[in-house]
């Protein structure tokens, strides 16, 4: 049902509506798999928009309508509470981008409250970390899984970012990242290409909660969205992931020049993520706009067998996080660098773990290596089952 669910919700989004709508629409399984996806809000908007609403059974309609208005509410809220960070970095005379949430809501979706937003993200230089810590803290904001001085500390290629909460905000906690990559498996294979000062450089003006910020090119937020997307910790789980980089290609559509993207994607070290992470849009919804001759630009000389099968597991719609690591093994090259990485991931540095569960630097090492083996054998359980049944359906 859910291959069926994935194939309804993306033909509405293209304007060609599938025969099998009333089925999906009446389906108990709907509502909790847009929820879980986070495209509940983008379904009722392309279901209004397309007069086919009558089409749903009267509970689903009450269910979608009452979560879009709930979302509308609470994006305003996050705005509101947005542009109060702003202002404090814009005080301290901090520069910032706003990645994803509440500008992708602003920016890229037809409507603001089809994206969900639960935090907000926002890039800041790596020398500017404890000036935006004092300013932040100063407001009542406080770091949660790390501090300052520990997170800059963090080998490259790792985590790159700080929550802080604040009790009351509409926010669950403001990510401050000072590197686009930002993750517990080690990104050593790339994270030297990724120049950030090029980043900078080529970001655009906006605004974002009536305030003035700085965004994402648009050739680079394609990009990154699809490094984000293609992180261990997401490995396109949800349909969000995907609606993120369709609604980005389709606002943009009339401005970009993919070969720019092309030689951005090399430049920064992320070809592969930028080709696999489209090439899965072009399956689920974007073949409109993803055609062929599009992704011929960014295509890498081959892919490898692992990166292969992860995009197998995706077109069969088996969407599991952490099976992405396919693509990080293809990414180093080698069996040496193949060994370190497998290595890394099992045993990356102690501040690391530490900062990934929210745990104190000085809990007990054993118990920090303990739940990460525990965990990677989990999940590896389950991604051997996904790949046996991909390969032998």
């Amino acid at each position: 049902m859910h291959a069926t669910i994935d194939h309804a919700l993306f033909s509405l989004i293209n304007h060609q509506p599938t025969p099998c709508l009333p089925e999906v629409l009446a389906s108990p399984e709907l509502f909790p798999y847009l929820e879980m996806n986070g495209v509940a809000g983008v379904l009722f908007y392309h279901l209004q928009r397309a007069g086919l609403q009558q089409l749903a059974p009267p509970d689903c309609y009450e269910a979608l309508h009452d979560r879009f208005h709930f979302q509308i509410r609470r994006n305003m809220a996050c705005a509101a509470a947005a542009k109060i960070v702003f202002r404090l970095l814009h005080t301290a005379g901090i520069p910032f981008l706003v990645l994803k949430g509440i500008a992708l809501a602003e920016h890229v979706y037809p409507h603001f409250a089809m994206r969900t937003t639960s935090d907000l993200d926002i890039l800041i230089r790596k020398d500017d970390l404890l000036r935006a810590d004092l300013a932040l803290t100063q407001a009542g904001y406080q770091s949660w899984d790390s501090t300052p001085q520990q997170a800059l500390l963090n080998p490259p290629g790792y985590l790159a970012s700080l929550e802080y909460h604040k009790p009351g905000i509409a926010f669950a906690y403001i990510h401050l990242h000072w590197h686009l990559v930002n993750t517990s498996t080690p990104a050593t294979a790339f994270i030297n290409q990724v120049d950030m000062e090029r980043i900078w450089e080529k970001s655009v003006v906006a605004k974002v909660a009536a305030t003035e910020v700085r965004l994402l090119c648009p050739e680079h937020l394609i990009i990154y969205l699809c490094e984000h997307a293609l992180r261990v910790g997401h490995s396109f789980d949800r349909l969000i992931l995907v609606c993120d980089i369709l609604y980005a290609v389709k606002t943009y559509k009339a401005h970009l020049d993919w070969n720019n993207v092309a030689t951005e994607a090399k430049a920064l070290g992320l070809l592969n993520f930028a080709y696999l992470g489209l090439k899965i849009v072009q399956f689920y919804g974007g073949q409109e706009f993803l055609i062929n001759d599009v992704l011929k630009k960014l295509a890498p000389p081959s892919l490898s067998r692992t990166e292969r099968l992860f995009l197998s597991l995706q077109e069969n719609h088996y969407r599991m996080r952490g099976s992405s690591y396919l693509v990080y093994l293809a990414l180093s090259k080698g069996p040496v660098n193949k060994m370190s990485l497998i290595l890394r991931t099992i045993f990356p540095p102690r501040p690391i773990l530490a900062q990934r569960g929210r745990c104190k630097l000085h809990t007990q090492t054993n118990t920090l290596y303990f739940h990460r083996i525990r965990e990677i054998t989990s999940h590896l359980y389950k991604m051997l089952k996904l790949c046996y049944r991909t390969i032998y359906p």
